[in-house]
C-alpha cells in the first residue's frame, strides 16, 4: 500500500543582510552616466531606504547570490545609493524618490529611466527576472526622451498627453502637473466621457487639485444618482489618493493638508468608526515622522501603538494564520515525487503572509524608531513592551536585536548582552552575515 505524504515548503521572506556578490561601484552618479555612454550598458541603481533598515537587507541577501552577480556585473554599471550617499537627493530628485522610498532603478546612459522594480525580496531569480525585462526595455529610454522632447516643443494633443503621462507613471515618474494641465484642455463634451474619466482616476489626482476637482465635475454628468455613497471613491481609489497626496504634505510639511489628507483617508470606512479613527491616526502618524515631528509623533504614536496592537491575542493571531496557511496550502496543486517503490511525496510551495509576521514587523519598527529618537525613560518603557510582544508575535533576530538595543539603552545590561546573544545565533544559523549585531553586542560588553 502506496503511503501518499504531503510536505509544505513554506517561502518566507527574513530581512537579512550578506556580503553583496553583486559588485556595485564606489563612482558618482554623474561618473556612472560617463561610463555608460562610454560601454553602451544601463545602470542599476540600488536605491536604499532611509527608514527600513530590514528592506535593505533583504536586497542585500538576494545580491549575495553567486549567478546574479554574474549577470549584473556583466551587464550593468551598479551603484548603490544608501542613505548617506552625496548624490542621493539628486537622485531622488530625478526619479521622484522620497525618503521612505526603496527599491531598483535601471537607468540609460542619457539618465533617462528605463524600468524600475519598486520592491525589495531575498530572492535572486526576482532581480535577475527585473534586468531581462530592463534589457528588454532598453530602448524605451529613447521613447521617454522623445515624448519629453515632444512636450516641451509645445504639444498638448490630449491624446499625446495620455500617452506621455501613462509612460511616466508605469516608470513611477511624477505627473501630477501634467494631470493638471489635461484636465484644464478637456473640452466640456468630455464631461460625459466614462474613458476619459477613469483614466484621470488610474492616474491617481493628488487630494484638491485641480484635477482632483475636476472628478466632480465628471461625477454629476456620469449621474452620480446611479451609484452608491462611495462612487468614484470606492476604498482602493481613496486609499491610493490619500497615501500619493501624504507624500506631497510631507514633501511640503504642510500640517492643515496633512489633516485634511488623514480626513479624507477615514472616509474608506464610513461605517466602521473604529476603522476609520485607525486610518486617520495612522496617516497622521505617517505625516509626524515623515516631517521629523518627534514630539507629536511620540504622543501619537503611544496612544496607537498601545490601542490597536497591545490590545491583540497573539493567541488568537497565531491561529488563524495556521488556518489560513492550511487552507492556502489545500487548495495549492502540488508536484508527485516518488519515494522508492511504496511512498509518494506531493510537495507543495506557498507564499504566504503571516498576520502575526506583519505584527512584529510593525511593533519591531516603531520601537526601534522611539529607540533612535528618545531618551525618555517612559517612552523607552513603551517601547521595550511593543518589543517583547513583537518577539511573542514572530520570534526573529531582527526583532531580538531591536529588543537588545533596548534593553542596553535602558541599563538592563546582563539581558541586553542575552538577548543579543539570540538574535547573532538565530541570524547566524540561517546562514547570514552578523557583523553589525558582533560590533552591537561587543559595545554593550
Amino acid at each position: 500500500m502506496k503511503n501518499n505524504l504531503i510536505l509544505l515548503s513554506l517561502t518566507v521572506l527574513f530581512y537579512v543582510q550578506s556580503n553583496a556578490q553583486v559588485s556595485f561601484s564606489n563612482i558618482s552618479f554623474d561618473e556612472a552616466l560617463k561610463e555608460s555612454a562610454t560601454k553602451g550598458t544601463l545602470i542599476f541603481i540600488q536605491f536604499e531606504s532611509a527608514t527600513c533598515t530590514q528592506c535593505n537587507e533583504v536586497a542585500d541577501k538576494a545580491f549575495s547570490d553567486v549567478k546574479l552577480g554574474e549577470k549584473m556585473n556583466q551587464s550593468f554599471i551598479c551603484l548603490k545609493i544608501t542613505s548617506n550617499h552625496p548624490d542621493r537627493q539628486k537622485v531622488a530628485a530625478l526619479f521622484n524618490k522620497t525618503n521612505m522610498s526603496f527599491g531598483s532603478l535601471f537607468v540609460a546612459s542619457d539618465g533617462s529611466l528605463v524600468h524600475t522594480y519598486a520592491k525589495s525580496t531575498t530572492m535572486a531569480k526576482s532581480y535577475e527576472e527585473e534586468a531581462e525585462k530592463a534589457l528588454t526595455k532598453a530602448g524605451e529610454g529613447l521613447r521617454m526622451k522623445n515624448l519629453e522632447e515632444m512636450y516641451k516643443k509645445g504639444n498638448r494633443n490630449l491624446d499625446f498627453l495620455e500617452m506621455y503621462m501613462t509612460a511616466r507613471k508605469n516608470l513611477q515618474l511624477d505627473t501630477d502637473k501634467l494631470l493638471d494641465e489635461y484636465v484644464t484642455l478637456i473640452p466640456a463634451d468630455s464631461l460625459s466621457s466614462k474613458r476619459i474619466f477613469v483614466f484621470i482616476i488610474l492616474m491617481t489626482p493628488i487630494f484638491e487639485s485641480i484635477a482632483y476637482q475636476k472628478i466632480e465635475d465628471f461625477y454629476l454628468a456620469v449621474e452620480k444618482r446611479k451609484y452608491n455613497y462611495q462612487y468614484p471613491f470606492k476604498p482602493n481609489v481613496r486609499s491610493s489618493i490619500a497615501y500619493k497626496s501624504m507624500r506631497k504634505a510631507i514633501a511640503d510639511k504642510n500640517e492643515s493638508y496633512a489633516l485634511r489628507v488623514a480626513d479624507f483617508a477615514m472616509k474608506m470606512y464610513p461605517t466602521d468608526n473604529g476603522k476609520a479613527k485607525k486610518t486617520y491616526d495612522s496617516f497622521l502618524l505617517d505625516y509626524y515622522k515623515g516631517v521629523n515631528n518627534n514630539d507629536k509623533y511620540l504622543q501619537l504614536a503611544t496612544n496607537y501603538y498601545d490601542t490597536y496592537y497591545m490590545t491583540i491575542s497573539v493567541d488568537s493571531v497565531k491561529k488563524n494564520d495556521t488556518a489560513n496557511m492550511n487552507k492556502m496550502a489545500q487548495n495549492q496543486t502540488g508536484t508527485k515525487i516518488k519515494k522508492g517503490d511504496s511512498t509518494v511525496v506531493i510537495r507543495k510551495q506557498i507564499m504566504f503572509a503571516s498576520e502575526s509576521g506583519k505584527f512584529s514587523s510593525e511593533l519591531t519598527g516603531v520601537a526601534r524608531t522611539f529607540l533612535e529618537i528618545t531618551d525618555s525613560p517612559d517612552y523607552l518603557s513603551k517601547a521595550l513592551k511593543w518589543s517583547e510582544k513583537a518577539i511573542a508575535f514572530n520570534e526573529t533576530f531582527t526583532a531580538m536585536n531591536v529588543y537588545a538595543l533596548l534593553l542596553y539603552k535602558t541599563n538592563n545590561k546582563p539581558e541586553a548582552i542575552r538577548w543579543q546573544e539570540k538574535a547573532i545565533a538565530l541570524k547566524k544559523k540561517m546562514g547570514y552575515d552578523t557583523k553589525t549585531l558582533e560590533k552591537e553586542l561587543s559595545e554593550m560588553k
